[in-house]
């Protein structure tokens, strides 16, 4: 007994492990993101860099500072953030600058199909990516294809709105596919059997010559 009570009293003469800090600096917590560009959206993210720095073993990794920015961001499910989302819910490694890069220059698809189907899924991208409407109207002219795009130009419009250069992209998407797509002339049988030949659609034909 007199050698445990021993053992027990050095025991406590040895000084014990000292225990980390716990930081008490505590930050306010970043408001959500608007999806406005300039200095709010500088301003979001020093704030979600400040608190990566001050709380480095909450968020000691690339992925866990992405999450930490969905967490705050409306429009986490947005296109542009889909294989940064993936990412983070595979557990796989993230290069945060990356995402910042993709952030602030998101890239929309160009037309590839037709000018409503490329309209449709532009103002998709437009809605998450919160621009002004001048640089939206340069990058959806932009993307059209060359005639279309041509024929925006050639129209000689001052466009005013995303809208109106959208409407005329569409009339004229909808006139140079019209084109594109009207039928071959028909083939009818010409007179005295002799093989067919190319006759326009509505011209005349006559089983005889016509008598004058």
């Amino acid at each position: 007994m007199d050698a445990l009570n021993a053992f027990l009293d050095e025991m406590m003469r040895i000084p014990s492990p000292p225990t980390s800090r716990p930081n008490s600096m505590v930050l306010a917590k970043p408001q959500p993101f608007n999806r406005t560009r300039g200095a709010v959206a500088n301003s979001f993210f020093g704030h979600i860099l400040l608190h990566t720095v001050t709380y480095p073993e909450c968020f000691p990794t690339e992925s866990s500072k992405v999450a930490l920015d969905f967490s705050f961001m409306p429009d986490y499910a947005a296109t542009w953030s889909q294989p940064y989302l993936m990412k983070v819910f595979n557990t796989e490694e993230v290069a945060f600058k990356t995402f910042l890069d993709d952030f602030n220059h998101p890239t929309i698809p160009p037309q590839t199909e037709t000018v409503l189907a490329y309209t449709q899924e532009f103002n998709s991208h437009s809605r998450t990516i919160g621009w002004a409407k001048a640089p939206l109207m340069i990058l959806y002219q932009h993307g059209l294809k060359e005639n279309v795009q041509l024929a925006v130009v050639m129209s000689n419009i001052q466009f005013t709105s995303l809208r109106t250069m959208q409407a005329m992209a569409l009339k004229a998407g909808q006139t140079i596919e019209g084109i594109r797509n009207t039928q071959p002339v028909s083939k009818l049988q010409c007179p005295n059997h002799q093989p067919q030949c190319s006759v326009p659609l509505g011209f005349p034909t006559w089983s005889t010559q016509p008598t004058l």
